[in-house]
């Protein structure tokens, strides 16, 4: 492909935009699907996808969102060839869940579980057992500290629509990590 297609960007600067965007999108991905040789191959995908189409990048947007954006769409690509539902249905927080009976450790809410790294493996578990689309927003917004409305424009949906997945994503972390007794 000719690189003056590229929107003038070389591949010095290309190799910079990896450095520094490599491991918030290979996180997203390996927090998403689970699995290391996926989040590896998907990352890989989704730089090569954002190298062949930058000069589809509009200039003055967020090249975060825009790389997150790839990032989605390839694990999209991978669901569908697995069949695996790409996002899980959202369901009703007040619903009980059998995962809640596994639990039993007396942690503190997930708002402090995130803000202490020695909790990393306890967060990560309760994160895996959330659907997909909760995961993601607690992801984006806590481990890339995006906002509501850079998480929304992500997913494309209403910022409105993201604060209430937030809050239910919270209620369920609330709910597994201090089951009824």
């Amino acid at each position: 492909m000719n690189k003056g297609n590229k929107a003038n960007i070389t591949e010095d600067d290309f190799s910079s935009l990896i450095d520094i965007h490599l491991k918030p999108v290979y996180n997203f991905i390996y927090r998403s699907v689970g699995n290391t040789e996926d989040a590896a191959d998907l990352t890989q995908e989704t730089f090569l996808k954002a190298w062949k189409n930058i000069r589809k990048f509009k200039k003055g947007s967020d090249l975060k969102i825009w790389l997150f954006a790839i990032a989605k769409n390839c694990m999209i690509d991978l669901f569908r060839k697995k069949k695996i539902s790409v996002f899980s249905d959202i369901t009703d927080p007040e619903e009980e869940t059998d995962i809640n009976d596994l639990l039993v450790d007396r942690e503190p809410l997930p708002d402090e579980i995130f803000a202490n790294a020695e909790h990393v493996k306890k967060i990560s578990e309760l994160l895996s057992s959330l659907p997909r689309i909760y995961r993601e927003i607690l992801i984006l917004r806590y481990d890339e500290e995006m906002s509501f409305e850079d998480i929304a424009r992500l997913l494309d949906t209403s910022a409105d629509t993201i604060r209430s997945r937030h809050r239910r994503a919270l209620i369920l972390l609330r709910k597994m990590n201090y089951p009824k007794a």
